[in-house]
């Protein structure tokens, strides 16, 4: 069922706020009720012995108005709508939770990977540097099938990454 929170709205500010039902005793039988706003204004008035009932006062017609529009089914459907919207509530919040946990995670696995990274490319610029310091030993030791400025060359380009190049 389809709730028109609209006109429920616009009933209950028109309607006097509060409902506060009275069973009052009565002799010789029958019932008898009063209901009351917030303000102690009459709102509702059952007499069944003296033939009396209804909605009086100034604000009858928008309090009756309002009495009608409260149906069992309208306040169900509300009830409803509003579990259905505290799961979806819940839902939201867990996900978030997990996001910002896989988000954290994440980053301090990305921060320790860019350590990581920088010791490799320390690592590899030490190396080329000693690479280079054999100079032309390495030249002749290889006699020729290795290009030993090549060499050198690629390892000072990997430890320099996509944003350094030398």
């Amino acid at each position: 069922m389809s709730v028109d929170y609209t006109e429920l709205k616009r009933l209950a500010e028109a309607a006097t706020p509060g409902r506060n039902f009275d069973r009052l005793p009565m002799a010789g039988g029958g019932l008898k009720y009063e209901c009351t706003g917030d303000d102690g204004s009459l709102v509702l008035k059952v007499d069944h012995k003296n033939d009396e009932w209804g909605f009086v006062g100034d604000n009858s017609a928008a309090d009756e108005e309002f009495f009608l529009a409260c149906t069992p089914a309208q306040i169900l459907a509300l009830i409803a709508e509003n579990e259905r919207l505290v799961e979806c509530l819940k839902t939201a919040n867990s996900q978030a939770e997990h996001f910002e946990r896989n988000w954290y995670l994440s980053s301090e696995e990305n921060e320790n990977l860019n350590v990581e990274v920088g010791v490799l490319r320390k690592f590899l610029l030490d190396a080329s540097e000693e690479i280079d310091s054999w100079g032309s030993y390495a030249s002749d030791y290889f006699r020729g099938k290795y290009d030993h400025a090549g060499c050198v060359a690629k390892f000072r380009t990997s430890a320099m990454g996509k944003e350094q190049k030398p």
